[in-house]
């Protein structure tokens, strides 16, 4: 379920846009922030280090898509680290105080919120539920499949931008397997790869 921020809700929350480039750092792990985050237009990455040193990714962030909301709600720190992927993104940050307010005034507007953070609650359940539990090909499978989801995508194959490097810090599995289960999974006819890229 997505949350769209329009012109009306921006303004009446007095948001400020902002614009950044590839690799850069949004907020870092353990910041915290009086302002709610909403990506416009690009893709995030949202990551942290584990106590090993390796890079574990949360998610990826999309298009019209809030990251960052139960902290701010809470008023704890920020999970992990945000970093700009795609070549540029523009965000919208909004005071927490005007946000929360805007939403006592519209109630309707309060349950879709409300929605999307149970619905992104439930999908972060899923995928520690699935790495888990699932064997290798169970686990790329049901990230390809939220992939798919958050890009609201129908039957048809798409490009899944996410490298192999990626599936490895999403599921816990070495980049090697991932390697190997994906060659397998396009034998089997579940994926197809085309110059190196899957498409699911």
């Amino acid at each position: 379920m997505s949350f769209i921020i329009d012109q009306e809700f921006s303004f009446n929350t007095n948001a400020e846009l902002k614009k950044y480039k590839k690799d850069e750092l949004i907020q870092s792990e353990g910041n915290y922030s009086h302002s709610f985050y909403y990506l416009v237009k690009g893709e995030l990455s949202v990551f942290h280090f584990t106590e090993e040193g390796k890079e574990f990714l949360q998610h990826k962030v999309f298009d019209q898509s809030f990251f960052g909301e139960p902290a701010v709600l809470l008023g704890r720190p920020f999970p992990g680290n945000v970093v700009v992927t795609s070549e540029c993104a523009e965000v919208y940050k909004i005071n927490k105080d005007n946000f929360l307010n805007y939403l006592k005034q519209k109630p309707d507007l309060l349950i879709e919120f409300t929605k999307s953070i149970a619905e992104k609650s439930i999908s972060k359940s899923n995928s520690i539920k699935n790495i888990v539990f699932l064997n290798p090909e169970n686990r790329i499978f049901s990230q390809l499949c939220d992939y798919k989801k958050q890009k609201s995508c129908g039957e048809e194959k798409i490009l899944i931008n996410i490298t192999r490097k990626e599936l490895s810090n999403m599921t816990g599995l070495r980049t090697e397997t991932i390697i190997r289960t994906v060659k397998k999974m396009e034998r089997d006819g579940k994926l197809e790869i085309r110059n190196g890229k899957i498409y699911f």
